[in-house]
């Protein structure tokens, strides 16, 4: 199948320390000082504040684009089987690219629901591109045929998840189609719950044959859509997450780990590296309301997919209230403990996830 070129998406943006610079292709987001961002010509954008520890904007948003699924996983934290299905509209979502283009976010990750369930996800997509923003999604893989897989070129990157044995059925399959007609590598998502994490290393075997190159555990967290859910919570052992982490990467050296912020504290109170090893690799705590936000289908935000307040409107954003908005800045300052100060993982960890306080 012959499939479209789209141009790679390439943008930069001023910061407090230098620079931020993005390219889709070769993927990377490089932090650089103010000698290389001058060297660059990097223009602060107009309206802009910088302050230390704080973006200028987010740098990546989640927008859930429909509340429709056709999994309704046992403890899902967005969706419940039973409900009226919804959908953004396609004036609401290209009004929210437009605000998230002027306030120079690099990236769009498409969840929900089900995001391929929506009848104009790659018309969306399209505009996030045309706007410079890189459009990216996380899929249960069911609606991945080979005609569907084809459109989903528009994407930068596609994440599969896995919830429970049971998507094993189908998502190495749905890899396969989409690896084939897209020539591209995805990335898969691994919840950690009582289900999943006794079968780890077949789960990573599967993951590894099929091609995959990134698995990105992430954690399982309670919210008023599953909190009647009490099985499938792990938390009790995820203090021997550092030992199955490295014992999974000696096994599987092709697979590149990601670790979800909500679990950076834990890595850290049991000695997975060392600060300097984490500096070096991007690894951090809490993110939410400064490095990225979630928005839903009314264009309602928040500082996390799964905060239970939202913020107000996304259209309503702006460079002053994003540095110094009272909700925003009360999230950020948010520490589990007054010893949190004197920890010398602070400035990585943020306090920890705020969902556990």
């Amino acid at each position: 199948m012959k499939r479209e070129k789209h141009q790679i998406i390439s943008k930069s943006r001023r910061e407090h320390f230098g620079a931020i610079l993005f390219r889709e292709r070769p993927a990377f987001a490089a932090y650089v000082n103010h000698t290389i961002a001058d060297a660059y010509d990097v223009q602060p954008m107009q309206g802009t504040i910088m302050q230390k520890g704080v973006f200028t904007a987010p740098l990546d948003a989640h927008l859930a684009l429909t509340t429709r699924c056709n999994m309704y996983c046992k403890g899902c934290y967005s969706t419940v089987k039973g409900g009226i299905p919804n959908d953004i509209s396609i004036d609401t979502a290209k009004a929210i690219i437009d605000k998230l283009s002027d306030l120079g976010v690099f990236s769009l990750s498409f969840g929900g629901g089900e995001p391929t369930l929506h009848p104009q996800i790659f018309e969306i997509a399209a505009y996030a591109r045309q706007k410079q923003i890189l459009p990216n999604m996380t899929t249960n893989g069911l609606t991945m045929t080979a005609e569907f897989a084809q459109e989903c070129d528009i994407f930068g990157v596609v994440h599969f998840s896995i919830h429970n044995m049971h998507d094993m059925e189908h998502i190495f399959d749905a890899i396969h189609t989409y690896k084939k007609v897209t020539g591209k590598k995805p990335g898969l998502n691994l919840l950690l719950t009582s289900e999943t994490l006794p079968h780890v290393d077949k789960i990573l075997t599967q993951t590894r044959k099929a091609g995959v190159n990134k698995v990105l555990f992430l954690r399982y967290k309670i919210t008023d859509k599953n909190q009647h859910i009490q099985n499938l919570r792990v938390d009790d052992q995820l203090c021997d997450l550092p030992k199955i982490i490295k014992n999974l990467s000696w096994a599987n050296k092709r697979l590149m780990f990601l670790i979800q912020c909500s679990l950076f504290e834990i890595l850290a109170e049991n000695g997975f590296s060392t600060v300097k090893k984490y500096f070096k690799h991007d690894s951090n705590g809490c993110q939410g309301g400064n490095a990225f936000i979630a928005i839903d289908i009314d264009g309602m935000y928040k500082p996390c997919s799964f905060w239970p307040e939202s913020f107000g409107s996304v259209l309503d954003l702006n460079f002053e209230n994003w540095a110094n908005g009272t909700k925003l800045t009360q999230f950020r300052n948010m520490r589990q403990s007054n010893e949190c100060a004197t920890c010398e993982y602070e400035e990585l960890c943020a306090g920890g996830c705020r969902l556990l306080y």
